[in-house]
């Protein structure tokens, strides 16, 4: 056992996992909001002492098993997964980038895991189910509004929309995953700042760039997708791969402008004004993303300033 974890700093662990599984039993959103402090606590004990790490989670998983809904239970195994991964991140001393890669990674692929393998053992009703009953219930309700509007609502085009939503659902986690991962870290840097924990190499987010194989996937996803039939589970798999890339060149296309406006000298807070209109006009910030992949424009200026 490790004397530097005393009783108190267990107790505070065990006590900062209950407030998560509370508050998020509660609200998915005060669940977020308090995920980076719960996750430190793990991280510093995991840091501390392996064993203590893993005792607490064996002493909590066994009530949980049994107390918790299957979903609160469910963000209780991505909270631990989560505190595991940073963890492992910043023993190994890797780059903030690749730090919210993994993290982004682990939650959404333990969500969707957890999601499948809930259903498939009939814990939650199949989702497919869920969304079915609200789209009737969502309809019936316009329809009801529908006799009283002014103008005609064109309600197939709605049932057609939520439809979408509902079959982009896993590329849409993945990308509250990605906002939960920034989140999180950048609140772990404050918070783990003042302590004797190596943070992650951090990197301006002009410096931000995605290797070039992103490109060649959104392309030959993009080109497949033409060749897919409507409503197959295929097509639904290739409009979540060509969403979540989407997401991944319009960060790309944010940085390479982030970048080239600190290299014309201008002051920050132009800067970033400047990045506004690209955060809102999101095609033109996606080809400004797959333009600098093609022709490689970040690196033909760095070799210009040379």
């Amino acid at each position: 056992m490790n004397n530097k974890v005393s009783l108190l700093q267990m107790m505070v662990a065990l006590l900062m996992v209950f407030v998560f599984i509370t508050l998020t039993d509660i609200s998915l959103i005060l669940g977020g909001v308090i995920l980076p402090f719960t996750v430190y606590f793990l991280v510093k004990l995991k840091h501390e002492s392996n064993y203590h790490f893993w005792l607490t989670f064996v002493s909590f998983l066994i009530p949980a098993v049994f107390l918790l809904t299957a979903t609160v239970w469910l963000w209780y195994l991505l909270l631990y997964l989560l505190a595991v991964v940073l963890h492992r991140t910043l023993t190994q001393n890797m780059s903030q980038e690749l730090t919210l890669f993994y993290v982004t990674a682990a939650l959404a692929l333990g969500t969707l895991g957890g999601l499948n393998i809930m259903q498939w053992t009939g814990a939650i009703r199949p989702l497919s189910d869920v969304y079915m009953n609200f789209r009737d219930w969502y309809m019936g309700q316009l329809d009801m509004y529908g006799e009283f509007a002014a103008s005609q609502m064109d309600t197939g085009l709605i049932s057609q929309t939520l439809d979408q939503i509902f079959i982009s659902l896993p590329a849409y986690i993945t990308l509250i995953s990605f906002v939960l991962a920034l989140y999180t870290v950048l609140m772990l840097r404050l918070i783990l700042k003042p302590s004797a924990v190596k943070l992650w190499e951090y990197r301006s987010f002009k410096d931000w760039k995605f290797p070039r194989f992103i490109l060649y996937l959104f392309l030959i996803s993009f080109i497949v997708s033409f060749f897919t039939t409507e409503g197959t589970t295929f097509f639904s798999t290739m409009n979540n791969i060509i969403i979540v890339l989407e997401w991944v060149l319009y960060i790309h296309g944010l940085s390479f402008a982030y970048f080239f406006f600190r290299e014309k000298k201008m002051h920050v807070a132009l800067s970033v004004l400047l990045l506004i209109p690209l955060i809102i006009l999101k095609p033109l910030t996606l080809l400004i993303g797959i333009f600098e992949m093609i022709f490689r424009l970040r690196m033909l200026i760095e070799l210009k300033r040379k």
